[in-house]
Parts: C-alpha cells; sequence; structure tokens
C-alpha cells in the first residue's frame, strides 16, 4: 500500500537517519538536568526542617514535567519563566522541524509525484510526527535511566511525596495516586507532543518551518503565563495538575481529550489544505 510505504520512507530517513541526535538531546536534557535536580535535592536535605530526601527514578522523570505554578499577574511577583519544562518540548519541535521541507523538494516530491494522492504524503507526514515524538521522549526517559544508574539513585516508579512537597513548597491534602500520576507522565507529555510536532507540520508546510516552531514557542509561552483550560500546555505541568491544585487544577482526562482532537482537527484540517494548494509551486 501506498501509504505504508510513503511511512516507512519517513522513518528512514526522517527517524532512524537522524537517531544520533535524539539520543544526544535526549540523554543530553536529562544528564544536565537531573544533575541540577540532585544538587538541589542534596542542598535541601541539609537544611534541619527539611531532612533527608530519598530520590528515585520517579522523581527525577516528574522533575522534568513539574513546570511552574500559577502564575498570577503582579507588580511584585515577577514571571518565573519555565526555561526546563520549555526546552524539553521545543527540543522535540526542533528535531522535526526541517525534514518535511527538505523531503518535499527532494526525493520526497517524486515520491508524491508518482503517488497521485496528496493524501497518502500528508498521513504518512502524520504517523512520522507521531513516532518521531514517541521516540524522543522515549531517549528522554532512557536518559535519566541511565543517569540514575550512573549515580545510583534507586529505580523506582514510586514517587516520593515528601520530595514532591519541597519541590513545589507546601504540603499536599492528600497522598500522591502513584498510578495516576505515572498514566499522566506516560500519556499527557507524549500528547503535547505530538500535538506540538503536528501543528508545526502544518504551519511550516504553508508558512515556512520557523513560523511553525514560533507557534509553539508561543503557544508554550502562552500556557505558562496564562493558566486557562483552552491552552494544552497547562495540562503538560504537574504544578498545575488536580492533584497539586485540589480545587482548580487541571484533568488529565480533559487534557487528553483536548490534546487528542486538537491533533485530528490539524491532522484534518492540513489534509483539507494540502489537498487544495499548490505545495510545489515553488519548484
Amino acid at each position: 500500500m501506498m501509504f505504508f510505504k510513503l511511512w516507512k520512507h519517513d522513518l528512514d530517513y526522517g527517524l532512524l537517519r537522524k537517531m544520533v541526535f535524539y539520543v544526544l538531546l535526549g540523554f543530553g536534557q536529562a544528564f544536565l538536568f537531573c544533575r541540577g535536580f540532585s544538587s538541589w535535592a542534596a542542598a535541601m536535605s541539609s537544611i534541619p526542617d527539611v531532612g533527608e530526601l530519598t530520590e528515585t527514578f520517579g522523581n527525577h522523570l516528574l522533575y522534568l514535567f513539574q513546570g511552574i505554578d500559577e502564575y498570577i499577574p503582579s507588580p511584585d511577583e515577577p514571571f518565573d519563566f519555565p526555561s526546563m519544562w520549555m526546552l524539553v518540548f521545543l527540543c522535540g519541535n526542533l528535531l522535526t522541524l526541517t525534514y518535511p521541507l527538505r523531503d518535499l523538494e527532494g526525493i520526497g516530491q517524486q515520491i508524491l509525484v508518482r503517488s497521485g494522492r496528496r493524501e497518502y504524503w500528508w498521513l504518512a507526514k502524520c504517523g512520522w510526527e507521531i513516532v518521531s515524538s514517541f521516540a524522543y521522549l522515549l531517549m528522554l526517559a532512557l536518559g535519566v535511566l541511565s543517569y540514575c544508574l550512573v549515580f545510583r539513585i534507586p529505580i523506582k516508579a514510586e514517587i516520593s511525596q515528601r520530595l514532591v512537597e519541597v519541590m513545589i513548597g507546601w504540603g499536599l491534602d492528600r497522598s500522591l495516586p502513584q498510578a495516576e500520576v505515572w498514566l499522566w507522565l506516560l500519556v499527557i507529555p507524549l500528547l503535547l507532543l505530538i500535538f506540538l510536532n503536528l501543528l508545526q507540520l502544518l504551519v511550516g508546510l504553508v508558512f515556512g518551518p520557523i513560523w511553525g516552531f514560533a507557534v509553539n514557542g508561543a503557544l508554550l509561552l502562552l500556557s505558562a503565563y496564562w493558566m486557562k483550560s483552552f491552552l494544552p500546555g497547562n495540562y503538560a505541568m504537574f504544578r498545575r495538575s488536580i492533584w497539586v491544585l485540589i480545587d482548580r487544577g487541571m484533568v488529565m482526562g480533559n487534557g487528553a481529550a483536548l490534546l487528542i482532537g486538537g491533533s485530528l482537527c490539524v491532522i484534518v484540517v492540513g489534509g483539507i489544505v494540502f489537498h487544495r494548494r499548490d505545495i510545489l509551486k515553488k519548484e
């Protein structure tokens, strides 16, 4: 089937041949951020009122997606730019930024013309974006795992509640539901990255790759600045989840529905735009 041939082509040229970059970015970020987390945990453990904090693999992974507290604009409260949280997602966007356009200008153009179905080319690219998003976050998680092995941090799925409470700055009213938090960790960041990469693909093909990347950066920044349920980035911040903000936090199910629905809309709209627009006119 032509779709699977196109998809296989994209996975080969757009992912497998670039896997070294996925490994470098995933492992590099993991070691950099986890080292910072370990240093912070050691410093906090030296404070008598805090006591010893036990690091686990689960806590390190959660740390990458903690985000920031809800921001309420005030002259006395400067905006705390979530550099680590944004970098994690923007690096995933960066890895998929240029391949679709370069493929369209090279061998992909010949394949597109021979296939006779623009929809297949578009859907293959969407499938490639989904697999690439998963591959990047997998490398990030493997990087965290490797860091824990190197520094002899317990490889436990358990997320230390005491360490989380010190991290967010206050005590939680109830015990963390470990299974739910892990489900959130495995699902929501992946769904957000898939949505962002699909959006970047659509905007990039119409206006250019830089514009696609810029739109994603603006969307993440807006999500950090403004805690609203229609801004998808909020659902991928643990500090803004229902487990931390009991009365007004983001609900995982709502986030999953928004991100899946948004991704499907991008796929449908992109298919319509790609079918009607003369993508090859520059050639």
